[in-house]
């Protein structure tokens, strides 16, 4: 049954884009008065169909890929007289760009349909509001002095009016393609409204395609977890990375709340609940006496979460961190000499890490010790290919056994208008379609391996897996193969729409039709050219799967 439901999501998947693209060409060639003899959905034989007036729609056995058989198509077989006037390569040159370009080009249309139903299903639905949870140390709002807690309202670039954030999504694309502008932030906190100037940090975006610079500031949505330590040297029965859930019987849940108990607190000793343990085996256990100031009144526990402390909670047995002596509850506070103050910091130093060579790590307790990570090997899950990467052997805590979704700061419901959702739609599919031909150009340069290309099996695979993640999954990577066979279609090789479309630019310029010989020697070199590709895309499939 299982292998039936991941057959029948391939089916529909590439029926479902056949179908629009030779709908595409159908509907332009139907406009234009050309004689359209069969619409078929796969090639080969005839499984079912049905003639509607000059036309033949049929299901065919073959299931990967469909055409439009157009009169007069074929340059060696004669146009009947019937059909004189209305065979395809009679038409003006225009005709028959416009014809090629049109299955393209609804394939292109259909991923802006498909993000626009997605926006409209998604409306209602609560999404994170612009309330700051977490401020990374350090970071550029850090150093400005937003809080957490603090309302965005609106944000204002150099020489253009304040833009609303309504949602935290907004603030995230007026930061990202901004780092270094100063940006002046409208801020509300509790009754009175400030105004911050941030400079976005400027950080790498990588994906396969490619790596760009983009802003950030350090916020998230989400409140650090209440996430504890002791103060260094501290005689306390709380441990590193103790999750309080509750002071003196007060109900705590985030870090923020934590903070406002101890305040409470003016430096008495509390009882505390906690959960103790690693991750999701975390245990509770009740503390009585915690002290909550050191001498000379400074907090006696510290916040352990990751988004703003750097506290080591797992250290794997045999590795160089181990061998170092780094342990649970150590605090880093650098690595080669960098601060580390979150988990984020850690991140941006991973460069240092490098097999065989010696880094120094900083830790809390006033250690320097000394790591030299080992390499080990691990199989691309893309390419298959052998490759290697450092091991050092500690881990931050990773917020298993956490409920996150209570420490998100602000949620609200999702309202966009129709002319809002078209233009996110219309940015969503540029993007797409700008990656997707950067990623072309890049294997046709061998900026990127060919290995990374694949064919039948792969779409196999993905149409497979998105549809057993349901509906929303299966349509956005429906959307994402249908831009890819669009532009795939545009590529001037011959039997290709890109092929009938230089076809049809060379005689609109030169004003004379292209030689039966040349028509034929051009579908031969495409041919060729497509078999091969499809050949070496299923020794890659083969290659990625079994090895």
């Amino acid at each position: 049954m299982d292998l039936l439901f991941k057959i029948g999501s391939v089916v529909a998947l590439l029926a479902g884009l056949i179908f629009v693209h030779e709908l595409g060409h159908f509907i332009v060639a139907k406009l234009l008065d050309v004689k359209v003899l069969r619409f078929s959905i796969g090639f080969g034989a005839r499984i079912a169909g049905f003639t509607w007036g000059e036309t033949e729609y049929r299901l065919s056995a073959l299931p990967l890929g469909g055409y439009v058989k157009m009169a007069g198509e074929d340059p060696t077989q004669p146009v009947l007289p019937e059909d004189q006037g209305r065979s395809f390569l009679e038409q003006a040159p225009w005709k028959r760009l416009a014809i090629a370009f049109a299955g393209p080009a609804a394939n292109l249309i259909f991923p802006f349909a498909v993000y626009l139903a997605l926006g409209l299903a998604q409306n209602g639905l609560l999404v994170p509001g612009p309330v700051i949870g977490t401020v990374a140390p350090g970071s550029p709002a850090a150093v400005a002095g937003l809080r957490p807690g603090d309302r965005v309202e609106s944000v204002q670039g150099p020489g253009e009016g304040p833009r609303p954030v309504r949602y935290f999504s907004d603030l995230r694309e007026l930061v990202s393609p901004r780092p270094g502008e100063p940006l002046t932030f409208s801020i509300r906190r509790g009754e009175a409204r400030l105004q911050l100037t941030i400079s976005p940090a400027r950080e790498e975006d990588v994906n396969p395609v490619e790596t760009r610079p983009i802003g950030v500031i350090g916020v998230t949505p989400v409140y650090a977890s209440a996430l504890a330590a002791p103060a260094p040297g501290l005689s306390s029965p709380l441990e590193p990375l103790d999750l309080v859930t509750r002071v003196d019987g007060r109900e705590v849940r985030h870090a923020g709340e934590l903070e406002a108990a101890l305040a409470a607190a003016a430096c008495a000793p509390v009882a505390l609940e906690v959960r103790r343990g690693l991750g999701k085996a975390r245990s509770p256990v009740s503390l009585t006496g915690v002290p909550t100031c050191v001498t000379g009144g400074g907090p006696a526990i510290l916040p352990a979460d990751p988004s703003t402390s750097a506290y080591v909670s797992r250290v794997d047995p045999g590795t160089p961190a181990a061998a170092a002596g780094v342990g649970r509850g150590d605090r880093l506070v650098s690595v080669a000499g960098k601060p580390i103050r979150a988990g984020r910091d850690l991140n941006a130093v991973a460069r240092e890490f490098v097999p065989g060579r010696p880094v120094a790590v900083g830790l809390a307790d006033g250690r320097t010790v000394t790591l030299v990570p080992t390499e080990e090997q691990f199989k691309d899950e893309v390419t298959r290919e052998a490759r290697s990467r450092p091991v050092i052997g500690f881990h931050l805590e990773d917020r298993a056994g956490i409920d996150t979704r209570a420490l998100v700061a602000e949620e609200l419901p999702l309202q966009r208008g129709l002319g809002e959702l078209a233009r996110v739609s219309w940015q969503q599919l540029g993007e797409v379609v700008r990656l997707t031909v950067l990623g072309i150009y890049k294997i046709a340069t061998l900026q990127i391996s060919f290995k990374n290309v694949g064919g039948t099996l792969m779409l196999f695979q993905i149409a497979s897996e998105a549809a057993e993640a349901g509906l929303k999954v299966f349509l956005f990577q429906m959307a994402l193969i249908s831009v890819n066979l669009g532009l795939m279609n545009l590529l001037p090789i011959p039997v290709l729409d890109g092929g009938h479309i230089v076809t049809a630019l060379i005689e609109g310029a030169t004003r004379r039709r292209l030689s039966l010989r040349a028509r034929e020697m051009a579908n031969w070199v495409g041919l060729a050219l497509l078999l091969s590709l499809m050949v070496l895309a299923f020794a890659n499939d083969v290659i990625r799967i079994w090895g």
